[in-house]
């Protein structure tokens, strides 16, 4: 079976082709202009990557806080329970979900034989610990936000950063900068407080291994270590981009109800 699964995040558009139980291809991109014609440049794209035509996919299913965008006719699954399907397609010893992205934070439980969601909490009214503080970060410290990372490991020291609220955070960055903190100190001190927020989250749920942190700030390696960090133990590794863990869930249980 050949399905598509879209996940319209509120930052970016993350699409993928399944075939069967194997990821054929994928496509990630930022939300620009009008949200519909964004996703069918993807879904275009996507199909190109996979050699395929939309005659061929049997099911499209879709997630994410702009799944009403998509022009094609497609199942809807929560996003909970998509994040939840794909990171145990991902990880399928995995037992806790670190969802970070682009706005929200989202820590979930989830049974290792079938995926399903044992529980979860969501953390969407303020945005410190979440991809956007990072873009905030790097436009304050005028580097590239897929750079800190690598900046935030090469670090001496660590400069406090709260991060309780993304505005008190960037005053705290703007702070240290004026003071001469060195820029690598600082970013340092902002991935470390991300992960100290999303442990303490994780907390408050049943903090199970093994752990499996998916989302576009997954690929920051500095946070992966601060979260490691904050939560005593080793994160799971996967060899995908933790960034399309919504989109196969999604796909997956398109194919799942076409099945039924």
């Amino acid at each position: 079976m050949i399905s598509l699964g879209c996940d319209i995040g509120a930052v970016a558009t993350k699409s993928v082709v399944m075939k069967d139980n194997s990821l054929a291809a994928w496509d990630i991109r930022p939300n620009e202009g009008r949200m519909i014609e964004a996703v069918k440049k993807s879904v275009s794209d996507l199909l190109q990557k996979a050699y395929l035509s939309m005659r061929d996919i049997e099911r499209l299913g879709g997630t994410g806080w702009g799944e009403r965008y998509i022009p094609f006719d497609h199942t809807t699954e929560s996003m909970i329970s998509c994040l939840a399907r794909g990171a145990h397609w991902m990880g399928p010893a995995a037992r806790t979900v670190l969802n970070i992205g682009g706005l929200s934070t989202t820590i979930i439980s989830i049974n290792p034989h079938n995926g399903k969601v044992i529980e979860y909490r969501t953390n969407d009214r303020c945005a410190s610990g979440t991809g956007f503080f990072l873009e905030m970060a790097a436009q304050a410290l005028e580097m590239r936000v897929e750079d800190l990372g690598a900046v935030a490991l090469s670090a001496r020291g660590r400069a406090h950063i709260s991060a309780q609220c993304a505005v008190f955070g960037e005053s705290e960055i703007v702070t240290h900068v004026n003071d001469g903190t060195e820029p690598a100190d600082i970013v340092s001190g902002i991935v470390y407080a991300i992960g100290a927020s999303v442990a303490s989250m994780a907390r408050r749920l049943s903090l199970e291994r093994e752990v499996i942190v998916t989302g576009g700030v997954g690929k920051n390696q500095g946070v992966i270590k601060a979260v490691e960090a904050s939560i005593g133990f080793e994160t799971m590794k996967i060899p995908w981009d933790p960034q399309l863990v919504g989109a196969i869930g999604a796909a997956s249980w398109a194919q799942e109800k076409k099945q039924r």
